[in-house]
This record gives structure tokens, sequence and C-alpha cells, in this order.
């Protein structure tokens, strides 16, 4: 199987540390529930057809946004303006950015380190997604975006999630089990007899 083309690892951090800078608390809470390297993942995969030139605008176009944005919002700013509406803006100018003294730059940095601080050192699982789709919501209660419970799905089917489900205690499998099934069937699969994972049963991808 040949690899998903994504963009480079090092693109996709600067571009969340650009918008830890610009966001602040609000961006590192709305990935609060998410594994942080499966989003960048699947962040760099859907971009990586984007061409450069709408990736800077849409990179640019970040300090007019209100809130951080997720996915879907961040491919819409990718998208090129109609050329009448181009038109109508008259001769496309850059805006002027002032560079940030370094005791600005130095707090932001101070930020974004406290923010991650949490993470760091964590052994990667999939737990987060069983526990949020067995919960229904984020731990602090709101209900899960579209875009939260497609990501967790694709971590419970993933071949992770599939041998964190198969190797969890009996007390737990059960459940793991009804998440597993629940998460195929949103991606408009049918959920195999076992998990993989479960004796000698071959892993299969579930499809979109």
């Amino acid at each position: 199987m040949s690899a998903v083309k994504a963009l480079p690892e090092t693109w996709i951090v600067s571009l969340f540390a650009r918008m830890q800078a610009t966001f602040g608390a609000r961006f590192t809470a709305l990935w609060a529930d998410a594994d942080l390297d499966l989003v960048k993942r699947v962040w760099g995969e859907s971009l990586a057809n984007v061409p450069p030139d709408d990736l800077r605008r849409a990179v640019i176009a970040l300090a007019r946004e209100k809130r951080p944005p997720d996915l879907p919002r961040f491919l819409e700013l990718c998208e090129p303006v109609p050329v009448v509406q181009r038109a109508s803006f008259g001769p496309a100018r850059l805006p002027l950015f002032e560079r940030a003294d370094a005791a600005t730059v130095d707090a932001c940095m101070a930020r974004m380190r406290d923010a991650l601080a949490p993470i760091e050192g964590v052994t990667p699982s999939p737990r987060w997604a069983f526990a949020m789709l067995l919960r229904g919501s984020a731990r602090n209660g709101r209900p899960l975006t579209a875009e939260a419970r497609r990501v967790a799905a694709d971590a419970v089917v993933s071949s992770v999630g599939r041998a964190y489900a198969a190797d969890a205690p009996a007390a737990e499998r059960a459940q793991y089990r009804a998440v597993f099934e629940a998460a195929y069937r949103a991606r408009g699969g049918v959920p195999p007899s076992r998990v993989p994972g479960e004796d000698d049963e071959e892993p299969q991808e579930a499809t979109l």
C-alpha cells in the first residue's frame, strides 16, 4: 500500500504554533480531548493537495478570524477568491505586520510551553477516543463537534485502536466493542464479526 500524501510535519507544527500564538488558550481548548499527533496527521493529509499560495493566504487570514479554526474552516480559508470578487477588491495587498519584540515572543513561547506541558512524555494511546465516545461529550461537558467525533472514530477503527480494544481487560472489552462497531458504522462500513486483533483475524481497514 502506497503512503498517504501529506504536508511535511514541520509545516504543520509551525502552523499549529502560529495558531497557538494567535488564539492562545482558545486554541488549546479546541483539542483538549483529542490526540494532538493524530490531529496533526489528519491536517497534514487533508492539506497535502492545497497549492502553496492558497496555504499562505489562509495563514494570513488567521489574523482576521474571531476564533481558532477547525480543519473544515481552515480549508475554507484556503479557497481561492472568485475572479469577479478579486476584481472588485483591486490589486491584492498583503497586510503589514510589525515584528514582535523579544519580550512578547518570549511570553508567547512560555504560554505555548505551559499549554503543551501536560502532554509531554505521554505515551500515545487511543484510550482518549474510546473514553470520549463512551462519554458522548467533551471532558468539560460540552457536546462533541462533528469533527471531534470523526477524529475519535478514526482513532478507534485504526489498527492501534483495534489492538487496544482487543487487549483491554474483559470488563472493558464489551464496552470498547460497542464503541468500535458504532465508529465503524459512522464511517459507512459494516463492522466485522470480531474486532481485528481478537484471535487470529487479520485487520481490515474501514472505508469512508
